[in-house]
């Protein structure tokens, strides 16, 4: 299925969600986060409470995002994938990942709901 409308909005809000002045928030990381989110990546299986204390008053760095493609899986609910690229400010190689969202409809809202994170390995090594 494809809905360019959504997947333009999720992806505005997946790119919100790593912005400095939302890492600065609890207020709006819980809001962009359903309760019941997880995250799962290299470092195992992250509640949002889990996020949040690692990320909350951190800086994101500077992320790059592409090839995003939106498929819905049910009316209220979606799933976002792409790859993103974290430029480093040590000026070590960028952090290079496949990632994909799940994102649900609640209360007329879109909120993720779990998070998935593949790193690839470094370019350069």
């Amino acid at each position: 299925m494809s809905n360019p409308e959504l997947a333009e909005h999720l992806r505005r809000l997946e790119a919100e969600l790593v912005s400095f002045d939302v890492w600065q928030s609890r207020v709006e990381l819980e809001a962009r986060m359903s309760p019941d989110f997880i995250e799962i990546g290299s470092d195992g299986v992250l509640t949002r409470d889990d996020l949040i204390s690692i990320i909350l008053g951190t800086d994101p760095g500077v992320w790059h995002a592409e090839d995003f493609a939106v498929r819905e899986l049910a009316p209220t609910v979606a799933l976002l994938t792409y790859r993103s690229v974290i430029d480093l400010e040590d000026g070590g190689p960028p952090r290079i990942a496949l990632r994909s969202s799940i994102w649900r409809r609640e209360d007329d809202r879109w909120r993720m709901e779990l998070h998935q994170i593949t790193r690839l390995a470094d370019p350069s090594a």
